[in-house]
């Protein structure tokens, strides 16, 4: 029988931290590496740096170590393997797997078991990945810090003092500090791409539908799950296996796509929109300038890139309205955490007062009124229309991803940014268009990372990691944080 080989027979200089997934995979497929080094191996990463960064809010050692001598008996019977066969990966605490503990950040949830997998990580686990734990999150994923009372609050290993975006910032920390490759996170208004930026690591919002959040504490219309990984050919097998339709997500799935056959096309001959401030937002000094040379890279790729002076309005107030009046008024099945059920068990006493401050204040908020809807939506509809003419001209929209890099936190629970808007400046408006959106890492501003944001067609994931992908061979994110250098 042949045997996989012991880590010093890979050739030298090889590191198997920082190495992407889809290349793991193949070493695993050659048997020059086992899932249970790699699985181990990140599992110490785990031991060693979390108690610094915070990111993992359940560990779940003991089923991962099965999963990878499992998938290591797979491997040598020579049996197919899965795009992500042996695989340590993280998934936020949100999409449900089976036996593992699923929190939402909460004390209410603290002992909730799910009796079966979320659609997703059902894909996931199809493909051979090993989940290794859920990151944390803060309470019901609506705020700006990633807070809860069930652990300590996860910082940026960029600067321990400093926010790592919310509110996939467990997800984005932990796979800048290289303890997996790829992970999972959720986007409801810029909370895959915010903590991607601050975190200097590459983060996809999917078009809404393209990965159903079956089984999951989950989003509603405008919000999907999506990967976040440090190469972009692992955000395209990623997209691979977990798109698709599911039966019990109402919301129409864009038409398929092979993200991995079509992420290294050329980018040259497209034509982009270049925003540095959509019209209206202020960014840090220096920052424009950063993510001003990526998009001059582009332009040496081939792709003609122009600044139209385009202007929108500031959309934190329709986000607003658009999440909470399409729970209450919509015509899709609010996500569990939008049902009246789930707020009357919020509001129970006993358990409101072991709700985060900013829980209750949510929970106390007045109902969302049909009148505010209809004023979403219309406010909506003329912000597709106006993306739709766009889109006659341009293949996508490029802007900072955030106008700051990551922010010190405050003392308390304070809001970190200069404005409440829980970082959302330039991310929302590609929720409520229902745009598939992404964080690229394009350079450092005072030591720390800074990302360029592109907003593609409806459906056009591909086109967005084909223009990703482009920056990536001509400006590779190399800087890791200080705390994970080694």
């Amino acid at each position: 029988m042949v045997k996989f080989k012991h880590r010093s027979a890979v050739s030298e200089g090889q590191d198997l931290i920082w190495m992407p997934a889809w290349q793991l995979r193949e070493l695993i497929g050659r048997k020059e590496v086992s899932p249970v080094e790699i699985t181990r191996l990140a599992l110490e990463r785990i031991e060693s740096l979390d108690p610094q960064i915070h990111a993992f809010i359940t560990v779940c050692g003991d089923q991962a170590m099965a999963a990878a001598r499992n998938a290591e008996k797979l491997a040598m019977r020579k049996e197919a393997l899965g795009l992500l066969h042996g695989v340590p990966i993280s998934l936020k605490d949100e999409a449900w797997v089976e036996g593992v503990r699923a929190t939402a950040g909460s004390l209410l949830f603290k002992d909730f078991i799910p009796a079966k997998d979320s659609a997703c990580a059902g894909r996931l686990r199809a493909s051979g990945a090993i989940i290794i734990g859920m990151t944390n999150v803060p309470e019901f994923y609506i705020w700006s810090r990633v807070a809860n009372k069930l652990h300590p609050e996860t910082v940026n290993p960029w600067d321990l003092r400093r926010s790592p975006g919310a509110s996939s910032g467990g997800a984005a920390a932990s796979i800048a500090a290289g303890i997996t490759p790829l992970g999972v996170g959720s986007d409801g208004g810029g909370s895959i791409r915010i903590p991607s930026a601050l975190c200097g690591v590459i983060g996809l919002f999917p078009t809404p539908g393209r990965i159903p959040d079956t089984g999951s504490f989950s989003y509603a219309r405008i919000g999907s799950l999506g990967p976040i990984a440090r190469d972009v050919r692992d955000i395209a097998v990623a997209m691979q296996v977990m798109s698709g339709p599911d039966e019990k997500d109402c919301r129409p799935s864009p038409p398929a796509c092979d993200f991995i056959a079509s992420v290294d096309n050329s980018v040259e001959g497209m034509r982009v929109a270049w925003t540095p401030d959509f019209g209206h937002i202020s960014v840090q000094r220096g920052l424009e300038a950063v993510v001003r040379n990526a998009v001059a890279m582009l332009e040496d790729c081939g792709v003609a890139v122009e600044e139209p002076g385009l202007r929108f309005d500031n959309t934190w107030e329709w986000l607003g309205k658009a999440i909470r009046g399409e729970s209450a008024w919509g015509d899709v099945p609010a996500p569990y955490t939008g049902t009246e059920s789930f707020s009357a068990m919020c509001k129970r006493k006993g358990n409101f007062e072991r709700l985060m401050e900013y829980s209750q204040l949510a929970m106390s908020a007045p109902p969302a009124t049909r009148e505010d809807y209809e004023n979403a939506k219309r406010w909506t509809a003329a912000l597709k229309r106006k993306f739709q003419s766009l889109f006659s001209r341009y293949d996508a929209i490029l802007s900072p991803t955030m106008p700051v890099v990551a922010p010190l936190l405050p003392p308390g629970l304070a809001d970190p940014y200069p404005e409440f808007c829980c970082g959302t400046y330039f991310t929302a408006i590609a929720n409520l268009a229902e745009l598939p959106a992404a964080s690229y890492p394009c350079g450092l501003l005072d030591g720390l990372p800074v990302g360029l944001q592109i907003i593609g067609k409806p459906g056009r994931e591909d086109t967005v990691l084909q223009l990703c992908r482009a920056l990536e061979k001509s400006v590779p994110f190399e800087h890791r944080p200080p705390l994970a250098a080694t």
